[in-house]
């Protein structure tokens, strides 16, 4: 049955767009979101070493449903829904392109991005005392405490790093099959060797010079192997591959079931991956390869091989959000309980071993914990040529470097009684638009829908003091109330 869920009247008194929602849990348990997004241009900084954020002239909107590239549903998504109920990290992704080191002539370069706390000043030490409180502090004592200030006020201590990724990127390459005679030596040597030697009959061809990449998982290792029963293929797919009756009622009308169908559940819409039965069906000789990989796993012809006789596991890469039916993403729905009937007033629940890891859309390596302002960014060669965001290091690598602004976003909420508590709210996606040179923030709360508040406010907190009496609330909030007399 739906559960009673105590409405809550929702006060958006910034400019931003923001919006409340009300969800339930695998457990029956209703909360109260708040989501909001605040979205900023990059600039140009006061230094050459760091841009700066500044508010876009008009609100970024919320997204209410995921948008893929090009509005193609066949294609990577590029940005997913904002009303997620909750997320337990924070999702960073980065929408753009990869671009070779200026004034250099490579076949593959590094992309990275990075995140962490900003540094921090190193603590001042405290003046030392001598061992009688009635005796004067010795000259020599004095002395070097001064000098341990001096170098405590020019040392700085590195700030946590959160994220900490690096892409290597390529031209153009192909994978192509070996001539004949070239496949015959290898059966030769699989022959002598009683199987146990099986080169591949693929080659890898040198990298082309780079140019920019779109930085999607178009271009990393993924794909789809598909025959069409009108493709007149048939007959050269062997049975065992050819889909079953069970497996043909999946597929939606028109255009109907292929004869036969198989893609990575990593990545369905890359490139570099196949079946034998596909590449020996359609006679393929020549394929691209992709040109994204992480530096740990470099591809090869020997891992397409592998993953054409379905011996390897995929190693794709990209920075932006991966496909909500992507594996490993779709495991954490947990087990789906499926039904024929439903009672009157009864509604799917989610599974009760759901994860809420689900609802984070970024790689793995791109998560971190929620954010609340401050955090410093960088990110290498994905400006533009043109930019003058960016500035080139020696090696002519374009980097750039910005923080969050030191901005706060809080719920006040008050009890018909007239109780009043603050909720801070947490930064749990940042959207780098390297194309538009845009940042985008969400920020969320969820609040246990227990009938406590009748009223909640969205405010925003912009200037240093405003900032200050926010925390000071906040820390008021959570001491323990006093003992009574």
């Amino acid at each position: 049955m739906i559960p009673s869920i105590p409405s809550l009247r929702f006060d958006n008194r910034t400019e931003l767009d923001a919006l409340h929602f009300d969800t339930i849990d695998q457990n029956g348990v209703a909360f109260h979101v708040i989501v909001a997004k605040t979205g900023y241009r990059i600039v140009p900084g006061e230094t050459n070493a760091m841009a700066k954020l500044v508010p876009t002239e008009e609100p970024l909107p919320l997204y209410d449903q995921d948008h893929h590239h090009d509005d193609d549903l066949e294609k990577s998504v590029r940005v997913e829904s904002d009303l997620a109920p909750y997320k337990p990290a924070c999702d960073v992704v980065v929408i753009g392109e990869a671009h070779p080191p200026a004034n250099a002539k490579v076949s593959h370069f590094n992309v990275g991005l990075r995140a962490n706390y900003p540094d921090a000043p190193a603590p001042i030490p405290e003046r030392p005392r001598p061992l009688n409180p009635m005796q004067a502090l010795s000259t020599a004592a004095f002395e070097e405490w001064q000098q341990q200030v001096a170098i405590a006020e020019r040392t700085r201590i590195p700030g946590k790093v959160l994220i900490d990724k690096t892409l290597n990127v390529t031209g153009k390459r192909y994978l192509r099959r070996r001539a004949a005679p070239l496949r015959w030596l290898g059966g030769l040597a699989r022959a002598v060797s009683l199987g146990a030697l099986q080169p591949t009959p693929w080659c890898l061809t040198s990298a082309e010079p780079a140019t920019a990449v779109p930085l999607r998982y178009e271009s990393a290792l993924g794909g789809e192997c598909r025959i069409e029963r009108s493709s007149g293929l048939t007959n050269r797919i062997p049975k065992k591959h050819r889909l079953k009756d069970e497996q043909t009622a999946n597929y939606p009308t028109p255009p109907g079931a292929p004869d036969a169908h198989d893609s990575s559940q990593q990545n369905p819409v890359g490139c570099g991956f196949s079946r034998n039965w596909y590449l020996d069906a359609t006679r393929t000789f020549e394929m691209l390869a992709p040109r994204i990989e992480p530096p740990s796993k470099p591809f090869s012809a020997d891992m397409f091989w592998n993953i054409a006789k379905g011996q390897s596991d995929l190693a794709t890469a990209g920075m932006g959000f991966v496909g909500r039916g992507w594996l490993p993403r779709r495991q954490l729905v947990g087990t789906v309980e499926e039904k024929t009937e439903w009672q009157e007033g009864e509604i799917p629940l989610l599974p009760k071993d759901f994860d809420f890891r689900y609802w984070n859309g970024a790689p793995d390596d791109q998560q971190c914990q929620h954010l609340f302002g401050g955090e410093q960014f960088r990110l290498t060669n994905l400006s533009h040529p043109s930019s003058n965001v960016a500035q080139l290091d020696t090696d002519g690598n374009r980097q750039l470097a910005f923080a969050l602004p030191q901005h706060s976003l809080f719920a006040m909420a008050a009890t018909e009684a007239g109780e009043v508590a603050v909720w801070p709210l947490a930064i749990d996606t940042v959207i780098i638009n390297m194309e538009s040179e845009q940042v985008e923030l969400v920020w969320r709360l969820a609040i246990v829908a227990d009938g406590d508040f009748a009223d909640v406010r969205l405010m925003q907190a912009t200037e240093p003091d405003q900032l200050t009496r926010l925390k000071d609330w906040q820390a008021a909030q959570s001491q323990p109330a006093p003992l009574a007399a």
